[in-house]
């Protein structure tokens, strides 16, 4: 009889987890042949079955739900369901290949699809993909969603083998589980629908082709932009080139005529400005008379500060040079101007000089006008003392600030010089006095 050597077991992998484990214990042990084991795990899938169907039994009246309206009692059946663990796989993987149509049915579908999101799908990822290039449209689309929680290279290369065969909500689900799974691999089809009418599947696709740092895929991505006619997608190019396309003259060239016109807001404006600090090769000219013009068409707004810095960036520091001396030259005559003394606090901080802009932002604290203005210079001051790990100004400008934990731990999460300083035993121990005054 052949002993069963583990590493060419592969005939295996679309078995859920406990069964497979169950069989390769059971094969090590009685050294059963490889030819027997497809039949093993169909007798032992059989025996299980009644024990899977009685663990189920209490929630079926719940999985015919409508997810929408019963979100919140749902998402606590559906904890306690994947709390049952792998075994129950197999019941949930049926029931999202319903045989008929109906709304009982749909709901079933979906809410199975919702626990089996919770049991490492990567698993099962073989009956994923039986299901995704299946004729069962609701087994399909559920597929396809699970796909994206499947964290194997499988799935990915899964849904890009689909993207020429699937349309509708279909192909935008498969390009929003690519974007979940952040892999390449399906890049150059999906940019190809840079092209398509609908103007949702253009965004999923752009976000996709961001997460996933396609940059194999910049020029085409240029060509897309110049066709672009939704100015609602602008914002979504901006991200992509930022992701993807360090010091690229192309993108850089497509992208500078939206400095220009009306097809952005403000916001954007402001993101394409920074983007192109690195989309921009070093030294570009054009894009450093863009900064140039930007500063003298924007005043002290953040626009021209941060054309000031992207200019700076690319190895002109006139920008920094001569907006700072506009600045200055303003508080002389308005000395209590609370949001130049903003502006210039945020110039000097984007260059560096935390020292000058901690001054300028303890400014803008005793000047200010409104406490949204004051909590702005509250945060910058921290990120300013955390850079200068100066921990006890830290904790001082803390206490004075009357923020609170929630409030920290948000500024914490998006920016990590504070986060580190947040560690410090002396920090720590404030936001223990600041959890027993609360």
């Amino acid at each position: 009889m052949d002993r069963v050597r583990l590493p060419r077991v592969r005939a295996l992998s679309s078995i859920p987890v406990p069964v497979t484990a169950v069989l390769l214990s059971c094969a090590v042990g009685a050294q059963v042949s490889l030819r027997d084991l497809p039949e093993i795990a169909r007798q032992r899938a059989e025996r299980l079955r009644p024990r899977q169907i009685a663990a189920l039994e209490p929630y079926w009246q719940d999985l015919v739900l409508d997810y929408r309206e019963n979100q919140q009692y749902l998402d606590g059946k559906l904890a306690e369901i994947a709390a049952l663990g792998d075994s129950v796989v197999p019941l949930l993987l049926e029931k999202m290949a319903p045989a008929q149509g109906g709304s009982s049915a749909r709901n079933l579908a979906a809410n199975s699809r919702r626990v089996l999101q919770r049991l490492d799908p990567g698993s099962f990822v073989d009956a994923l993909a039986e299901m995704a290039r299946g004729k069962n449209k609701v087994a399909r689309s559920e597929a396809i969603v699970l796909l994206g929680y499947a964290n194997v290279p499988q799935a990915a290369r899964v849904l890009a083998s689909l993207l020429d065969r699937l349309d509708g909500d279909d192909l935008r689900q498969a390009v929003r589980s690519l974007r979940r799974l952040r892999h390449p691999i399906a890049a150059s089809k999906a940019v190809a629908l840079l092209g398509a009418g609908n103007r949702r599947l253009r965004e999923e696709v752009l976000g996709y082709l961001t997460d996933a740092h396609a940059t194999q895929v910049v020029d085409t991505v240029v060509q897309a932009l110049s066709a672009e006619t939704d100015d609602r997608l602008l914002s979504s190019y901006i991200e992509y080139f930022r992701a993807a396309a360090e010091g690229h003259a192309g993108a850089t060239e497509a992208l500078l005529p939206l400095l220009t016109g009306d097809r952005l807001d403000w916001r954007d404006r402001l993101a394409l400005l920074e983007a192109l600090a690195t989309v921009a090769p070093k030294g570009h000219q054009a894009t450093i008379r863009a900064m140039a013009e930007q500063i003298d068409g924007n005043g002290t707004s953040p626009l021209a500060v941060q054309a000031a810095v992207t200019m700076r960036a690319l190895g002109d520091k006139q920008g920094v040079t001569r907006l700072k001396h506009t600045l200055d030259t303003k508080l002389r005559r308005r000395k209590r101007e609370a949001g130049l003394y903003e502006v210039r606090a945020s110039l000097m901080f984007a260059i560096g000089d935390f020292a000058e802009a901690a001054d300028d932002y303890e400014k803008t604290i005793e000047y200010a006008d409104g406490a949204a203005m004051a909590r702005r210079a509250y945060e910058g001051l921290l990120q300013c003392d955390a850079r200068r790990r100066k921990i006890q100004n830290m904790v001082k400008h803390m206490k004075a600030s009357g923020m609170t934990r929630s409030d920290f731990d948000r500024l914490a999460a998006r920016d990590e010089p504070f986060r580190t300083a947040m560690a410090h035993d002396r920090v720590q121990a404030f936001l223990k006095q600041l959890a027993k005054a609360r």
